[in-house]
């Protein structure tokens, strides 16, 4: 027998004719009915990869049902990586997951299935997650054991996008593609179910499929369901369970529990936004078009789903609420039905209406929304999406009041989007999550080839997009070529965000002011104009366990001078009782020169403890704190602390730079080292209490002489730096990290008011023009400015010490004007504030 390749102009391909020895065509038929099988293959996904691959067989089996349904059930198999028995997510040693079978294991399935007849036709799968146009080894290990049982003379091999909408889609060279797999004869691009059963009804007339070719878009009613009824549900629903048990993610956005079956009720969407690879088949200048289900088809096709034990539908349409009275039929179903779904890709948010959210609520798990950027001119101009902001923040507004979590996903990294921009949508995300609890989804701009965002790339490089092997990881970690704002100073924004939203999520931290008692006289000092009291011990641990019930287990214990409260010790232990791990305190030390004072704190229950120190000697010190006698008894008391402290107490200095001791931090490290003591803070000044302009130094020098010492000590002493904006120290953000942790801590003076930390600090707090484009600005408050006087005295009523915590009657002690003072006195200087 031999092979003769021939053009067949009706088809538009070239193809192969199967000859016998006398040189005539030998039909398929002739051999028997010919049996053809597709195949779902098992695949490999980065940690970070996006879409859906647990549900990529969506084509495949939709595929399998048309080709059942036109050449007969009894001719045609499928075989679903995703569902055989055994089947899971594998970590392999070069850091990827394997989803499904094995290559053996599917392979030995197929061998079963052809044992008494060959299969003429093999259809592949080959999706996003299959790594085109490389040659993933997966996919190629299959090919290959495929075409050694089925020999080229008696089985086609087709590979068929089976495009299904809702993945993502990368648009490569088909002629590479097939390069990569030279056992394979053809390849379908973009949707199968009219382009394969054509070849292969060619086929079977003898005409063999070769080369590669455009896949015509099939009308969605002329499609009989996806054929679930012949996968093996049960342990396509172990599979799923399998990827979140080892997939390692603590949250679950879009869940798959239960029965979990993908859908899509519509291909396409009718939108042209720049970054987006829906419609890949659809050229380039033509106008892009949804198709979707008839209400009546629509609705026969959950039931369907329900039908098969689904209790879960993961709707993977590129945008379900386009058309008002398809999405509403949909509702209306799943409702009737009692279904719960997601719809990963988002809604358009200017077509949810009010009872299209109540609907959903209880149903899905997160709604989800896209607005690209929080800058109305990104959204319109480059990013070319016919959408108000306006339409984002009303659904952010309405979903919230409806009870349904709601998703919203930004880009930066956007060509012609300037650095400003950036931080607006950062803030128009942040602000949309701390009022109405939206999550933001922010990803870098990534140009999948194909995308009008590639071509926009590749004109402003001047060179071809590199071909990777994975685009996956670049949402999450790599800004892409699209971008005037540079790399790394993208990577800075992104870090900032993630910091910050990470910080917004509830309080992990309290600070407990136990008393405004204090015998040094700090010339800096927060709390020096505050009425000298002690808190009520009763309110202060109905604080400590109206916190804890929230879930925060680190307590900081302040002042004043914490040691003088006689109550000090009972909290530390009450604290611990009620389950808080860390519990910090923060001293002068002087009263732990009495050494059974010191051991009794030491082994209270805290387990950290800090000591304020702010000269190298005792002049200096005492310059600071106003007491002559207070280094010796300072030092001392830290001696004593660690001569008592137990196994797992960590003890360390906190300074604060002032402009008495900013050239002396050098020397301060050296006191910390020779004290013993391997952790310092160095803290600089806020405007609060005594601390003026006269007593700060200048921002700059302090911080280089800073940064001067910590690399001397980098390794042996743990730094850490508090209240300074990063632009100070830019090459050591990591170490500055504290003015970020301050939002996810609140305060509680001792009156018992209660304020987050970050936004008490921020009210003292000044934006100059240098913070529109600077990456850390949706996190860093400002500049403190210190006014030249200090503040005037906070008068605490006795009586509010003991009111019950929600008491209405009880005050707030915050001086105002402060803010608008500074601002005028700036503006006065010529300095230009925002």
């Amino acid at each position: 027998m031999r092979v003769l390749q021939i053009h067949a102009g009706r088809l538009g391909f070239r193809s192969q004719r199967t000859l016998g020895a006398r040189g005539e065509v030998i039909p398929c038929e002739a051999m028997g009915d010919p049996r053809v099988l597709v195949l779902h293959p098992p695949m490999s996904v980065a940690r970070d990869f996006i879409d859906y691959p647990y549900f990529a067989d969506l084509g495949a089996v939709q595929l399998a049902a048309v080709l059942a349904e036109r050449f007969g059930e009894g001719r045609v198999e499928l075989v679903d990586a995703l569902a055989t028995p055994g089947a899971g997510l594998r970590w392999r040693e070069d850091g990827r997951a394997a989803l499904g079978c094995t290559v053996e294991g599917m392979l030995e399935q197929v061998r079963g299935l052809a044992a008494d007849q060959d299969f003429a036709a093999i259809v592949v799968a080959y999706t996003v997650f299959h790594r085109p146009p490389h040659r993933d080894d997966l996919l190629g290990a299959l090919l290959d054991g495929l075409r050694e049982r089925f020999p080229v003379e008696s089985t086609a091999l087709v590979l068929a996008d089976c495009y299904q909408s809702g993945q993502h889609y990368v648009e490569v060279d088909g002629a590479e593609v097939l390069a990569n797999y030279p056992g394979v004869d053809a390849l379908v691009r973009y949707e199968a179910e009219v382009t394969v059963p054509r070849l292969l009804e060619a086929y079977f007339e003898g005409i063999r499929p070769s080369g590669v070719h455009r896949g015509e878009s099939p009308v969605l009613d002329e499609l009989p369901f996806p054929a679930w009824s012949r996968v093996d549900l049960e342990a396509h629903d172990a599979l799923c369970a399998s990827v979140v048990a080892d997939l390692g993610r603590p949250v679950w956005t879009f869940p798959i529990d239960g029965r979990t079956l993908p859908m899509v009720s519509s291909r396409g969407c009718p939108f042209t936004c720049i970054h987006c690879s829906s419609n890949p088949e659809t050229p380039r200048g033509e106008p892009k078009k949804q198709r979707r289900y008839s209400e009546a088809k629509l609705r026969a096709y959950l039931q369907a789903l329900k039908a098969l034990g689904a209790t879960r539908l993961e709707c993977l349409d590129e945008l379900i609420n386009v058309n008002e009275r398809h999405f509403d039929a949909f509702l209306d179903e799943v409702v009737t039905l009692d279904l719960r779904f997601d719809c990963p890709n988002g809604m358009r948010a200017d077509y949810l209406l009010p009872r299209h959210l109540e609907a959903m609520k209880g149903r899905v798990n997160m709604l989800s929304v896209s607005a690209e950027s929080g800058v109305q001119r990104v959204v319109t101009e480059v990013v070319r999406k016919q959408l108000d902001l306006g339409a984002i923040r009303e659904a952010a507004q309405r979903a919230h009041a409806a009870e349904v979590p709601l998703m919203i996903h930004y880009m930066i990294g956007l060509p012609g989007e300037t650095a400003e921009e950036v931080n607006g949508t950062l803030a128009f995300a942040l602000d949309l999550w701390d009022e109405y609890q939206a999550w933001p989804a922010v990803q870098y701009a990534t140009p999948l080839p194909g995308t009008e965002l590639a071509a926009i790339a590749e004109e402003r490089t001047g060179k071809k997009l590199p071909v990777l092997e994975d685009w996956g990881p670049y949402f999450q970690t790599a800004p892409s070529a699209t971008s005037s704002v540079p790399r790394e100073t993208l990577e800075a924004f992104m870090w900032t965000f993630q910091q910050r939203l990470a910080a917004s999520q509830g309080p992990k931290k309290l600070i407990m002011n136990v008393t405004y008692v204090c015998n040094n006289h700090c010339t800096f000092c927060a709390v020096g104009t505050r009425t000298q009291l002690d808190g009520h011990p009763v309110r202060q641990r109905e604080k400590l366990l109206e916190y804890r019930k929230q879930g925060v287990t680190m307590v900081d214990f302040d002042g004043g001078e914490p040691t003088l409260n006689p109550e000090l010790i009972p909290l530390i232990k009450s604290a611990r009782a009620m389950g808080y791990r860390r519990v910090n305190v923060t001293t002068n030390g002087r009263r732990c020169v009495y050494e059974n004072y010191a051991a009794k704190l030491v082994n209270s229950g805290l387990t950290t403890l800090l000591f304020s120190v702010h000269g190298h000697d005792a002049r200096t010190h005492a310059q600071q704190v106003g007491v002559a006698e207070a280094f010796q008894q300072t030092t001392d008391g830290i001696r004593n602390c660690l001569k008592y402290a137990p196994k797992g107490v960590e003890l360390g200095m906190n300074i604060t730079v002032t402009k008495g001791n900013h050239d002396k931090v050098d020397k301060l490290a050296q006191l910390c080292w020779d004290l013993g003591l391997r952790w310092m803070n160095i803290q600089f000044l806020t405007p609060f209490g005594r601390a003026t302009s006269w007593v700060a130094p200048d921002t700059q020098k302090a911080a280089d002489h800073a940064v001067e010492v910590m690399d001397a000590w980098a390794g042996k002493i743990r730094f850490q730096v508090i209240n300074l904006p990063f632009c100070f120290m830019p090459k050591h953000r990591h170490l500055v990290q504290g003015d970020l942790a301050k939002l996810e801590r609140h305060m509680v003076f001792v009156n018992n008011e209660t304020v987050n930390l970050a936004e008490y600090l921020a009210e003292r707090r000044v934006r100059k023009p240098v913070c529109e484009t600077c990456p850390h600005a949706c996190f860093c408050g400002g500049f403190y400015e210190l006014d030249q006087v200090p503040e005037p005295p906070w008068l605490i009523a006795p009586e509010d010490l003991v009111r019950p915590l929600n008491d209405p009657r009880r005050h707030e002690s915050v001086p105002a004007g402060f803010t608008d003072r500074v601002k005028k006195r700036l503006r006065d200087e010529g300095v230009d504030v925002v």
